[in-house]
This record gives C-alpha cells, structure tokens and sequence, in this order.
C-alpha cells in the first residue's frame, strides 16, 4: 500500500499522526488477512508498536505486510512503515509493529482458516 502523506494526515509540527498511522496498518492487516483467507477479518491484537522516525507531509508512504504465522482462526502479521521525501530521495523506516486479525462469521464468532 503506498500514497502520499496529506497535510490533513499531520499533527501542527507537520508530522503525520501516530493515530493515522495506526489506522493504516489495521487497513493494511485487515486487506492481507481478508486476501488470504477469503473470509472477514477483525483485528484482535496489536503488538509492540513502535514509532521510530516521523512521516513528513508530501512524503512518499510505503506499508508492507507479510503473514508470519497462520493458527487455526487467526494470522499474525508483521507489518512495516516506511516514507520517501521525493524531493531528497531519503527513505526511512517509521514504524514497525505486529498485528493479529480473526476470521469471524456474520455473528462475530471465530471460524476456521482453510488452507
């Protein structure tokens, strides 16, 4: 998933919210986990989220998600944010975190992930 960090996106130093991007990974998690399973998802667990360098507005947003662990009903997936000013071509990592969704039916219960 990548796309250009607004000025609607940040905070008044012009960093991008931590909330948006907490927003981003659960978006980018849920589209990984639906893909894979076939099945709808529901985040169940966000783990170790760490921020380590800010998004600046204009900033080219990069997030990449890998499934790390398939359970009976759940994945774990590892999820990385990274940005590029366009302008400098300076590429950083921002944030990295861990992320586990449910496959869940139309009552909310969990269900099993065919493989």
């Amino acid at each position: 998933m990548s796309f250009l960090a607004e000025p609607n996106d940040a905070n008044y130093r012009g960093n991008v919210h931590g909330g948006k991007v907490m927003k981003w990974i659960d978006e980018i998690g849920y589209a990984l986990s639906v893909q894979f399973t076939g099945k709808y998802c529901v985040t169940k667990f966000v783990d170790d989220i760490e921020f380590l360098k800010p998004i600046n507005i204009g900033d080219l947003v990069k997030l990449v998600a890998e499934i790390v662990k398939v359970g009976e009903s759940s994945l774990r997936i590892k999820i990385i944010v990274k940005s590029i000013n366009l302008i400098k071509n300076i590429s950083k990592t921002n944030c990295e975190c861990f992320i586990i969704f449910v496959a869940v039916d139309e009552n909310g219960n969990k269900v099993k992930i065919d493989l």
